[in-house]
């Protein structure tokens, strides 16, 4: 099963930008040697604290996870090592300005997550950088607590077959949508990026003069009616690393 973590790093407010410098030009790129993915990094807009930085990685499952740590398969091995000591002395420095972090895992539905993380063996070919929409664009996270767990595959058809193909048909792009093996049963978590804060805003929900389907709203007011409840941070991108979205 994919994972998707979720880490907020604190640095001083001087540090931030090089906090982003250094991940792109150290952290990213070793990730890719690893055959992990950096999806989405930027700091709350609005919906979570202002005085953190956010990265959401992902991997192939918890042993990918685990190689990629200090003394993991993956980041012992000598030929890996090799491939990525370009990018040794960034990631120190990184570290260094790092007060500290916590984490949040997500377990992502792998036939909805567009991407494939997967361990790397020294010969393997890199992935490319994921797809991005830049930085001042935005990554949208909804918490939807459901009326009971056993709607989550009746959310989950609606959301995809009828809600998600309209937002990109509007420009919006899936991310991931997974659950919080910590958190209750009956919750699910969407990660919906946009171009930017106009776009997301303007399709928050269908408006009128948008002239969305009319199957379109019906989903959504369907949809709606498995929510008991629902809590949502925007993250605000803050970096151009990846692969641009035309």
């Amino acid at each position: 099963m994919t994972i998707l973590v979720q880490r907020e790093f604190t640095v001083l407010p001087d540090d931030r930008a090089r906090f982003e410098e250094l991940s792109r030009t150290g952290v990213w790129p070793t990730m890719l040697r690893y055959g992990s993915l950096m999806v989405g990094f930027g700091f709350w807009a609005f919906g979570g604290p202002g005085d953190v930085l956010v990265t959401h990685s992902a991997y192939r499952d918890m042993d990918h996870w685990l190689g990629t740590r200090a003394g993991g398969n993956l980041e012992a091995d000598p030929q890996i090592r090799a491939q990525a000591a370009e990018f040794e002395a960034p990631k120190k420095a990184r570290l260094a300005i790092i007060q500290h972090s916590r984490a949040r895992m997500f377990d992502l539905d792998d036939h909805l997550f567009p991407l494939n993380p997967a361990p790397r063996t020294p010969d393997d070919p890199l992935a490319e950088a994921p797809p991005t929409f830049g930085r001042g664009s935005v990554i949208s996270e909804l918490c939807y607590q459901l009326v009971d767990a056993s709607a989550r595959a009746e959310f989950e058809q609606i959301s995809h077959e009828h809600i998600w193909p309209w937002l990109e048909s509007q420009g919006g792009r899936l991310i991931a949508l997974g659950r919080d093996p910590l958190g209750p049963p009956d919750e699910v978590v969407t990660h919906f990026a946009f171009p930017g804060l106009e776009q997301w805003h303007r399709l928050a929900r269908p408006a009128a003069e948008d002239h969305p389907p009319a199957e379109t709203v019906e989903a959504w007011n369907h949809r709606h009616r498995l929510v008991a409840s629902q809590r949502g941070r925007l993250l605000r991108v803050g970096t151009d690393w990846g692969t641009p979205i035309a």
